[in-house]
């Protein structure tokens, strides 16, 4: 009998640490208990979740996600079928497949996945003097994806001139360090904001740059 594999219209959205389902259903709707469903990453062999013969099977499983998924059971006879996997991580980011068979015949569809997660509050500190300004520093950890930074004055206006460097930790999450020279002496308050693009959540940090910081302009 055959069928169509749908998968969602949009990427799908999880956030660090929390649950998220991958749902995929066939079309026209049947019953799909009886048939091997499996979820997988760039090849068929990297599986994420293998459920056959009404059971699920864990010989092919990748090892990051054994005991993290499970089959979320409540509408396969209506043909729904989605994996649940538990405490998302970094590395989850990205292309699914799921992979429908009844005997000889099958179908799959593409699951994209989103992992978004907002790390520390960014920590600001003035790091010296810099030719004819104040140089200050703007340090977050534990973002993903790579967030955006932006330095703002206390008018709102932003600096467009910085420096930024990026790393990421063996979990995947990046730090970021950005630096900017500040030149106008009346600016008081900067702040370094952090922002996650796919959340649209952000941290902000603002310093107060005292007049004395600056370089003194010689009077001759």
């Amino acid at each position: 009998e055959d069928f169509m594999v749908i998968g969602p219209s949009e990427p799908i959205v999880a956030v660090l640490g929390g649950d998220i389902t991958l749902p995929c259903r066939v079309s026209p709707a049947m019953d799909v208990g009886n048939m091997e469903l499996r979820w997988f990453r760039s090849k068929f062999s990297e599986a994420v979740f293998i459920y056959q013969n009404q059971r699920e099977q864990r010989e092919e499983q990748l090892a990051q996600y054994r005991g993290r998924t499970s089959l979320v059971k409540d509408f396969l006879t209506q043909g729904d079928a989605a994996v649940l996997i538990h405490n998302v991580q970094a590395f989850d980011n990205g292309l699914y497949t799921c992979f429908f068979r009844m005997g000889i015949f099958y179908e799959e569809a593409n699951v994209e996945l989103k992992v978004a997660g907002v790390g520390s509050a960014p920590q600001v500190h003035i790091t010296g003097p810099e030719e004819d300004g104040v140089r200050v520093v703007c340090m977050a950890s534990g973002w993903f994806p790579k967030p955006q930074v932006q330095w703002r004055a206390l008018s709102g206006e932003k600096f467009l001139t910085f420096s930024e460097t990026q790393a990421q930790d063996g979990e995947g999450l990046f730090t970021i360090e950005t630096t900017l020279v500040v030149r106008d002496s009346s600016s008081g308050n900067v702040t370094c904001s952090v922002l996650n693009p796919i959340l649209g959540q952000e941290k902000a940090m603002a310093i107060f740059i005292p007049e004395p910081f600056f370089p003194q302009s010689s009077p001759w």
